[in-house]
């Protein structure tokens, strides 16, 4: 059974008691996924479709490639959270495209249907690079058109000397020629470009290589080729030696690889154009490579590859174990073949069960959710994109395994104005080991490299966030459901806000105590806190907490990262079951919602008694609950001046002393403007921490979790850790929440 059907009418029953009166009954209807791409081939797909009744799917009237299996008409009548087969016939054209329609009552959905055709509209060879032997032959290749032969324009264009290529014509599909020997032992190359005389913008280019005299060519296995490392770092390759593997992704929607902070200030934004990751064909394991220029990587999404690694230089990485391959040019491919998203080995792992040897190949995550219900996938302050390059968004599973999910800045879908998703599903990606310098900041590793000679002001890379990080290529392989009740999980307590003045808001912060506003009920405070509440504590004593602004506007933005709408606002939260919009200024443009809407909450005068403390309820749980988790999004410095603690401990306790540690994290500083430094951050840092599975915690009537500095240490304008707190600056939280399997 599917999680989205875990609810009960009991549970439903409750929930309609919540609402106001006023309120129209919900009408609940969506689809697990709403974008598929299928190959050119007959076939099928499934629709897993959930709803609270009555519903029908409509296929359009002209898509009559496509039907529902096991009945003829276009419109297909349902009821409740199933699953829709659709049949769709072979393509013998060019790509076709198609929308089924979702309709219960006023609530609708589309999904959308891409299929590829034998047949393409411009002009694409089969493959975009060969090789061929030194001896004298002939080639052919499949040259993919609906131009006709008269209005093709064929070049031919050597590098160094040319004339060893003749006869080149298109016969029915093919382009073929002939090659003279090669009496020279070095390799030669030319190309061959197909151009479109009607429509110059129609062209596609064949790379041919040939091989020097006596080449013979030594094909390595993955195994093989790691093998030739001998030591950690830089191993150069010298021999005809190849690598053939499938290409797991691409850069089309800007998170094909990381970008590079070369400083506080200077980021090399060409590195996930020039990245490419090539796995095994049976999906074992796989490899980075880095192109010298984006010119130079013609690679594509499931292509199969042949890469000559002669004088390329091989990275060999430990703890984790990993490699990288750089110095690839153009003439590094000897051969290119396009292959389909089935070419890809359906590799599912739960986060504990992954390896050294998942690194760079493509993984499916199974059960996962974003525990952060709260803004978007790169939730910073935009005046300070040159100090990060890619978010780093926690994610867990079902079996309460974490790690991070690599968004770049550059992502299509990075602040997009639609949020995180809230419930679970899976999530597909390249598995990758990345650094994260506005999260974490190693000085050892600092001072290693000062000692090599590099200068302070260029040190980067030094941030461990974990050995695995995975690395989507497209948001619909962010696979999760977009309701939060179609998860795992259910919340303890959740504080996404907190408001004390806004009439027309729910309130939930009355002296010093920020009450939970989660399930949505009209008064958080009479209710009596049942949720659970936050505060700040010194020793026994309750301090007071104030308000102030973060960076989780939802967007979208433009190419200058300015809201489309910022006066309009769009940080959205639940407000009793219905939804309402943060107040942002006009001249907001940094993705900022101001400081009065209590986005985020701070304390100063902070020492190593005084602490954030959340006392909840675990009453009825379970240990078919565990695991219980904490989340969070922490901040300092506000932006102004450092000194905040930088080091903290997350503690339990079953009465309010004798706490327990079970896990600690780092605070980084918010960036100044006149003085960035690469190990801050430009927005919350989400943190994910599981409790221990101990009985002793269940079926409590209230139990206590705090977050204290552990440390008397903080960074300074010029260090990260070398001074001690200064109790006049703020730390703050935007998040805070107490998850629960159901």
């Amino acid at each position: 059974m599917k999680r989205f059907l875990y609810f009960s009418a009991a549970l439903l029953a409750i929930a309609a008691c919540n609402w106001k009166d006023e309120m129209v009954e919900a009408e609940e209807l969506g689809a697990v996924k709403t974008d598929f791409s299928v190959d050119c081939t007959a076939g099928s797909l499934t629709l897993e479709v959930y709803s609270d009744g009555d519903f029908t799917a409509t296929l359009p009237a002209d898509a009559s490639w496509l039907k529902f299996q096991g009945q003829d008409g276009r419109i297909f009548h349902g009821n409740g959270d199933i699953e829709i087969a659709v049949e769709y016939d072979i393509n013998r054209g060019v790509q076709r495209n198609a929308v089924i329609s979702l309709r219960r009552g006023r609530k609708s959905q589309d999904i959308s249907i891409s299929q590829k055709g034998i047949l393409s509209a411009g002009i694409e060879f089969e493959n975009r690079s060969i090789t061929v032997d030194a001896a004298e032959g002939s080639c052919a290749v499949k040259l993919i058109t609906l131009c006709k032969d008269s209005d093709l324009d064929i070049e031919l264009v050597y590098e160094g000397s040319g004339g060893w290529i003749d006869a080149v014509q298109k016969t029915n599909n093919y382009l073929s020629f002939n090659v003279i020997a090669n009496s020279s032992t070095a390799r030669r190359y030319a190309t061959l470009r197909v151009t479109g005389k009607s429509d110059p913008s129609l062209s596609d280019a064949l790379v041919i290589c040939q091989l020097g005299a006596g080449t013979e060519l030594q094909a390595l296995s993955f195994e093989e080729l790691k093998s030739l490392a001998k030591a950690d770092g830089e191993n150069t390759i010298l021999g005809d030696y190849t690598l053939e593997g499938i290409v797991s992704g691409d850069n089309l929607s800007g998170n094909g690889g990381p970008n590079l902070n070369l400083s506080a200030s200077l980021q090399d934004n060409t590195l996930a154009a020039r990245t490419v990751y090539l796995q095994a064909a049976d999906g074992s394991t796989g490899v980075k490579l880095v192109f010298d220029s984006a010119s130079d990587n013609t690679l594509r999404r499931y292509d199969h590859v042949k890469i000559l690694l002669d004088s390329l230089t091989l990275m060999k990485h430990s703890s984790p174990e990993f490699y990288d391959i750089t110095g690839l040019g153009a003439k590094s491919v000897l051969e290119s073949a396009a292959g389909n998203a089935y070419d890809i080995v359906a590799k599912e792992k739960y986060i504990e069960e992954l390896t050294d040897e998942d690194i760079y190949s493509f993984v499916t995550l199974k059960d996962c959710e974003i525990p952060i219900r709260k803004g978007p996938f790169v939730p910073i302050d935009t005046r300070h994109i040159y100090v990060i390059n890619s978010y780093p968004m926690p994610v867990r599973d079902i079996r309460g395994g974490s790690l991070h999910l690599m968004t770049n800045l550059s992502a299509a879908w990075q602040r997009d104005g639609l949020g995180l998703p809230e419930g679970s599903g899976d999530i597909s990606g390249v598995i990758v080991h990345e650094t994260c310098d506005n999260f974490e900041w190693d000085n050892a590793k600092v001072m290693a490299k000062q000692a090599e000679g590099m200068s302070p002001e260029y040190i980067t890379g030094v941030g461990e966030i974990g050995n695995y990080q995975i690395r989507p290529f497209r948001k619909d392989e962010i696979a999760l459901a977009t309701d939060f009740q179609d998860g795992f999980s259910e919340l303890l307590m959740e504080i996404r806000y907190s408001n004390k003045s806004f009439d027309n808001l729910v309130k939930n912060t009355v002296g010093n105590v920020i009450y939970s506003t989660y399930p949505a009920v009209e008064s958080p405070a009479s209710a009596g806190a049942v949720n659970g509440v936050l505060e700040v504590y010194e020793g026994s004593s309750a301090k007071s907490v104030g308000l102030y602004r973060d960076w989780t506007h939802l967007g979208p933005v433009n190419d200058r990262w300015e809201m489309s709408t910022p006066s309009d606002g769009n940080g959205v939260y639940d407000y009793y079951g219905s939804s309402a919009h943060w107040q942002i200024s006009s001249a907001a443009v940094y993705g900022l919602i101001i400081d009065d809407n209590g986005s985020s909450w701070y304390c100063s005068g902070w020492n190593t008694n005084k602490y954030w403390r959340a006392s909840f309820s675990t009453e009825g749980l379970t240990q078919a609950n565990f695991p219980l988790s904490v989340q969070f999004g922490a901040a300092q410095g506000l932006g102004r001046v450092v000194g905040a603690p930088r080091y903290w401990v997350a503690e339990y306790s079953l009465n309010g002393s004798g706490w327990t540690e079970f896990g600690r994290y780092t605070v980084p500083d918010f960036p100044i403007l006149s003085n960035r430094k690469a190990w801050q951050c430009p927005g919350p840092k989400y943190v994910t921490l599981n409790l221990p599975e101990n009985n002793a915690l269940l079926g409590k009537a209230k139990i206590y979790v705090r977050l204290r500095p552990s440390v008397d240490k903080a960074g300074t304008p010029s260090s990260y850790d070398g001074g001690t707190i200064d109790t006049g600056q703020p730390s703050q939280l935007n998040y805070f929440a107490i998850r629960y399997n159901k």
